[in-house]
């Protein structure tokens, strides 16, 4: 039941990651073409495109990364396929994973003290747009507690099931 719950909702953020940063990598081409549009035919700028884009490229980063885990696209070294037994490469699986959640859970709380602090301060970018810092904190940390949850539920999934075959190229 508990294992359900926790797949369910893991898969559900990684697929709100995901169509989010689809979303964000459309307007990175939208507002780069208006940039290239204004600067070309209007001697103009928005004078954020750089700021913009970058913001946008971080969050995607962070918000895609769970996805990726989920569909196993990321790069992998696949040392565990070369073990003898099933026992011992769910054994080596687990304590990957779980050094992983712990190096990602230590980032997450840094991110949750910067993004409280700016929040609090009303801290915003030293840039003519003035952006609120935390926007970007809360895309960041958003996107690592998706990846925590991801993580967590590829470790119940290893425990119940064993090492899941890897994502072959072309799948």
């Amino acid at each position: 039941m508990v294992r359900r719950g926790v797949t369910a909702l893991s898969e559900c953020c990684s697929n709100v990651g995901i169509w989010v940063s689809a979303g964000l990598l459309i307007y990175m081409v939208l507002h780069v073409n208006l940039e290239i549009i204004l600067r070309s035919f209007f001697n103009s700028s928005t004078s954020s495109m750089s700021e913009f884009t970058g913001y946008a490229m971080g969050a995607m980063t962070y918000l895609s990364i769970a996805h990726t885990l989920k569909s196993r696209k990321h790069v992998r070294v696949s040392l565990i396929r070369a073990l003898p037994g099933p026992k011992l490469a769910v054994t080596v699986e687990l304590f990957c994973l779980t050094v992983t959640f712990a190096i990602f859970a230590f980032v997450a709380n840094n991110i949750w003290a910067i993004l409280s602090r700016d929040f609090t301060r009303g801290s915003v970018s030293p840039t003519l747009m003035e952006t609120p810092t935390w926007y970007i904190d809360a895309a960041i940390f958003t996107g690592l507690v998706f990846l925590l949850l991801q993580i967590f539920s590829s470790a119940l999934d290893a425990l119940f099931d064993g090492v899941p075959d890897d994502a072959v190229e072309g799948d």
